[in-house]
């Protein structure tokens, strides 16, 4: 019977106590994995996770140049200049920035056109890359050497966070970045802008297009046509007063041709009384048109600080230039006309439901944008379209929801007080008497129009000779004169909430272009050392055939960029290691093959393991049969 208790000793048989052991290291890592929390979510302070989205290009890789070339040939006046694909570390210093002053972030997504930098740690949790292909709408439009037409359909990542902060890879943080930089409850999404949208054409900034003066420099496509204003020039045709000089009109010219017009033009009785008219009406038209000139430079200065700078036309036009121009015509055709301002070279926050709801409201403009391989005039500019979208847009207030808004202390009527505050929000100010006796007038008819339920009125509601009665939200929702007035002036209120900082780069960020001359460079990378600003731009504007200075920059650039972030970041190789494919496809096929190979490698571990134990329990089995009934 003792025998019999012991049973058979199975596990004192080696080769199962090895295959347990495999059993039982294989359940712990599986359970690890599952149950370890992921890092993303830990990391993140924010009551939402925000990503972070870059787009790359290595414009020294000869397969991306030999691609691009042969697309070049077919196509035409395309923007397709080395300088806007050449690598020089901005990514990899740009993530080291990442990691130093926003260790908040949730994950990055690097967008390519399925180039991998050799340095990128592809195992780090925190980076995934994005190819074209996964997220273009039309895959027919690939591949594409166009910025605009990636940068439009970024929203469709797989698995992006709602909101997400698109950065351009020569740009990174000089100081710690928050997220109430960019969005925070009580402002709403910041707008960065630098400065006023460039001439549409020579000698005519945006702000001439519309003001109810023909301007013949303005009477062009690019300006639609002056806003129409040079269609009634027939009515009235007004000179502008920056060319006085050349007409050099005075009384005594006047005078003196006077003569010569009547007796070229009228034949018959005294024209005198004709020409005193017209002279008369030109000193009325020259005077105004003095005035017109003044304010309009005070409202351009107003407007622009670097108001010279603005009213220079561009003489060499990109293909950058020319779609803001574009997308201004676009955004003037479905929002009016309206000055605008170019973005700040400082990442955006992007919302995508607002991003999805833009690509709808202009879906013929971005398709076509989509379509062009090269940066093309009638590309939709990102930045400049989402911000310009996200200001534009607007939700309808009810002439209830505006009474409650003014009904401060809750007693359900406008008090003698809040009245006086509604009529701050309805005209200019200073208020006139008149105003305010036209508007209480408003008040006793739409009072005199129906029988209102009864409404207390609360004590100290009504100044001593006040004659209003009580004003009610009934009465105010069901009089037409005085839901109209509000409807008109307070009905239309932004749909989203938003905050304009401009002159952006003068404190928020540094943009400086770099050209291939070696004092200047010096110069502008000693500057931005003195004063690092929250954003930093360095834009490649270095001459293609300047290649002795153009190396030599590229090592001062790269010491520049060290002197900021020695360390590597955990988006890195370390210095030794490097990756062993550079596109996506070659490491597509490694991992295909290595996947192919570890499946068939775990089923034969898995089949081996099976026969052992088959083997161990049927020896263990039969053992115990011939022991007890045989």
């Amino acid at each position: 019977m003792l025998r019999a208790l012991k049973g058979p000793k199975l596990f004192k048989k080696p080769c199962l106590v090895v295959v347990c052991a495999l059993i039982f290291l294989a359940a712990t890592y599986y359970t690890i994995q599952i149950g370890e929390p992921s890092f993303n979510q830990s990391s993140c302070p924010y009551s939402e996770p925000i990503d972070i989205v870059y787009t790359w290009v290595n414009g020294s890789d000869q397969q991306f140049i030999q691609e691009m070339h042969k697309y070049m040939q077919a196509k035409a006046n395309t923007d397709s200049s080395k300088k806007r694909f050449e690598d020089k570390n901005e990514l990899r210093f740009s993530l080291r920035s990442l990691e130093k002053f926003a260790p908040w972030i949730n994950h990055v997504y690097l967008v390519t056109n399925g180039q991998i930098p050799y340095w990128l740690n592809l195992d780090y949790q925190k980076v995934t890359l994005i190819t074209h292909d996964m997220i273009f709408k039309n895959s027919s439009n690939l591949p594409t050497f166009s910025s605009p037409a990636i940068e439009s359909n970024l929203h469709r990542i797989p698995g992006l966070s709602k909101r997400f902060i698109y950065f351009n890879d020569d740009i990174f943080l000089g100081m710690p970045l928050f997220l109430e930089d960019l969005y925070s409850q009580s402002t709403g999404f910041s707008v960065f802008l630098a400065y006023a949208l460039p001439n549409c054409a020579p000698r005519c900034p945006w702000l001439y297009v519309g003001d109810g003066q023909c301007d013949l420099s303005c009477n062009v496509r690019n300006c639609q046509f002056d806003a129409g204003d040079c269609i009634e020039q027939k009515a009235r045709t007004w000179t502008k007063a920056s060319d006085l000089s050349l007409m050099n009109v005075t009384q005594e010219t006047v005078n003196a041709t006077t003569s010569t017009s009547e007796n070229r033009f009228f034949h018959t009785g005294d024209a005198g009384p004709i020409a005193r008219l017209v002279i008369e009406h030109n000193k009325k038209v020259l005077l105004q048109n003095k005035k017109l000139d003044r304010k309009r430079r005070n409202l351009a200065k107003q407007l622009n600080p670097a108001y010279a700078e603005a009213m220079q036309f561009s003489k060499t036009i990109d293909g950058f230039l020319t779609s803001l121009q574009y997308t201004q015509r676009v955004f003037n055709r479905k929002f009016g006309l309206k000055m605008r301002y170019v973005p700040a070279h400082a990442p955006i926050l992007i919302d995508r439901d607002i991003m999805q709801e833009l690509e709808r409201t202009f879906s013929r403009e971005f398709e076509i944008t989509e379509g062009n391989r090269f940066r093309h005039d009638d590309d939709m500019q990102f930045g400049f379209s989402y911000y310009y979208f996200l200001m534009s847009e607007t939700t309808t207030k009810s002439t209830s929801e505006i009474f409650d808004e003014f009904d401060t202390d809750r007693s359900g009527s406008w008090s003698d007080r809040e009245i006086r505050n509604l009529l701050t929000k309805l005209h200019k100010l200073p208020l006139t008497y008149e105003t305010v006796d036209h508007f209480e007038a408003i008040l006793m008819n739409c009072s005199e129009l129906n029988t209102y339920p009864p409404v207390p009125t609360p004590v100290h509601e009504r100044y001593v000779d006040s004659k209003l009665p009580t004003i009610s939200k009934d009465l105010v929702v069901q009089c037409p004169m005085l839901d109209l007035l509000l409807s008109e002036k307070l009905g239309k209120v932004p749909k989203y909430p938003y905050k304009v900082i401009k002159n952006a780069e003068a404190s928020w960020a540094t943009f400086r272009m770099l050209i291939s001359n070696i004092t200047n460079v010096v110069h502008n990378l000693d500057e931005i050392r003195s004063k690092l600003t929250k954003f930093v731009c360095l834009n490649d504007n270095l001459m293609e055939w300047k290649l002795d200075e153009n190396e030599l920059i590229k090592a001062l650039l790269y010491d520049f960029y060290l002197s900021l972030f020695p360390h590597p970041s955990q988006f890195e190789h370390p210095d030794h290691s490097r990756n062993r494919f550079l596109h996506m496809d070659q490491l597509g096929k490694w991992t295909h093959n290595h996947y192919v190979v570890k499946i068939i490698l775990t089923l034969a571990i898995i089949s081996l393991i099976f026969i052992t134990l088959f083997n161990t329990l049927r020896r263990a089995c039969c053992k115990v049969l011939n022991e007890y009934f045989f």
